[in-house]
């Protein structure tokens, strides 16, 4: 059986959710489906996420995508509909090497020029931030007092409810299992309850984005690079545990684990699959090294432990935009842990691409598939 619309979405996480709500705000007219292949929306990357809010990265793109995003969470009761808890409680980075507190200077001198409030600190006014942190061996940081956290669960309810009341068609159990195409254009999805027809198909499907059908030729990573020195929160990762205070508790963070590629797959090419016991046994073995720089750490209890797959990508930014070799077909995923804190802008930017053909609010070269063919790479060095 074969079904219309002007739009399908893969996925049901935070990217879909606010392409959905953007499109729908600027034309209710649109036919749109939702096809997600868990029971619920959001079960995926998006309920693992930690719910982190920063201006505090390396590149002028994923900046101006937080302050793209931003209002989205200051002011979410106006714009949504709803509260998404967001609480601004500023990200303190510090670091113990030379060579990362240049590069810090770098950053903050690059958002700086760009408004945002950022700072660099002195071993001694970090302890001012956290007078609980040892700072004897650390050679400065940075803060940024307008970062913060929210809720990624209400988010996405409150985008998936603004778009259903404007006729979005949400359907779960219903994965894609393949493209629908005419030559090299892509004309629809498929899946095990029947294909779905339309002329724009938007890949949301964060790490498991290559599932949908031959777009694995489409797939820029062939390896993913090590990640940087960025330094995080409370201590420097080479001594401690990085740490994320979200809405209602303070959530200690394990160092990740193999780099997966945007698409889902470790260096080896093998898919990635969520080793949910393994984040405990990496939380256990680094709170003794975190107890070192945050002595409180050593009352700390582990409660629960959860672990997520993200989609890095080589220069750690999203891609998002058309992709050339097989029109019709868009991509709205590879945000490198980066996705809930930047999918009001990404939803915002994907709308003026199909809806006024280039995006307006900010240049998305950075994000363009075409960028790793050409070379155009610039890695976001505030990785943690």
């Amino acid at each position: 059986m074969s079904h219309t619309a002007d739009v399908v979405i893969v996925g049901a996480g935070i990217i879909g959710g606010s392409i959905a709500f953007h499109l729908l705000e600027r034309d209710p007219r649109l036919r749109i489906v939702m096809l997600e292949k868990e029971a619920e929306p959001g079960t995926g990357a998006t309920s693992k996420a930690t719910g982190g809010v920063r201006f505090q990265f390396s590149t002028e793109a994923n900046v101006r995508l937080t302050q793209l995003s931003y209002r989205y969470f200051t002011h979410s009761e106006a714009v949504l509909g709803s509260p998404v808890d967001f609480l601004r409680h500023g990200y303190l980075f510090v670091t113990t090497e030379a060579a990362t507190l240049e590069q810090c200077r770098r950053n903050v001198a690059l958002q700086r020029g760009l408004g945002v409030p950022s700072e660099l600190l002195t071993p001694g006014a970090i302890q001012d931030h956290l007078d609980c942190l040892v700072t004897r061996d650390l050679v400065g940081g940075s803060f940024c007092p307008d970062d913060g956290s929210a809720d990624p669960y209400s988010m996405l309810r409150a985008f998936l409810a603004r778009a259903r009341g404007r006729g979005l068609r949400l359907l779960t159990d219903h994965p894609v299992v393949g493209l629908v195409r005419e030559g090299e254009r892509v004309t629809g999805a498929r899946t095990p309850h029947g294909d779905w027809s339309a002329p724009l198909v938007i890949d949301c499907a964060g790490p498991y984005a290559d599932q949908i059908g031959a777009i694995r030729r489409l797939d820029p990573l062939e390896a993913v690079p090590a990640p940087g020195d960025g330094d995080r929160a409370a201590a420097d990762p080479a001594r401690g545990v990085p740490a994320d205070r979200g809405p209602r508790q303070r959530l200690l963070r394990a160092p990740a684990g193999p780099e997966r590629g945007a698409h889902g797959r470790d260096r080896q090419g093998h898919q990635a699959r969520p080793r949910h016991r393994g984040g405990l046994g990496r939380l256990r073995r680094g709170l003794p090294r975190g107890r070192g720089a945050v002595p409180p750490l050593a009352e700390a209890q582990v409660m629960r432990a959860y672990a997520g797959v993200r989609d890095p990508t080589p220069d750690y930014h999203g891609i998002l935009g058309p992709a050339t070799a097989a029109p019709g077909l868009h991509v709205a995923c590879g945000f490198s842990g980066h996705g809930f804190m930047h999918a009001p802008a990404i939803g915002i930017l994907m709308t003026e691409i199909l809806l006024d053909g280039r995006a307006r609010s900010m240049d998305v070269a950075a994000l363009s598939l075409d960028r790793f063919a050409a070379g155009r790479l610039r890695a976001e060095a505030n990785m943690f």
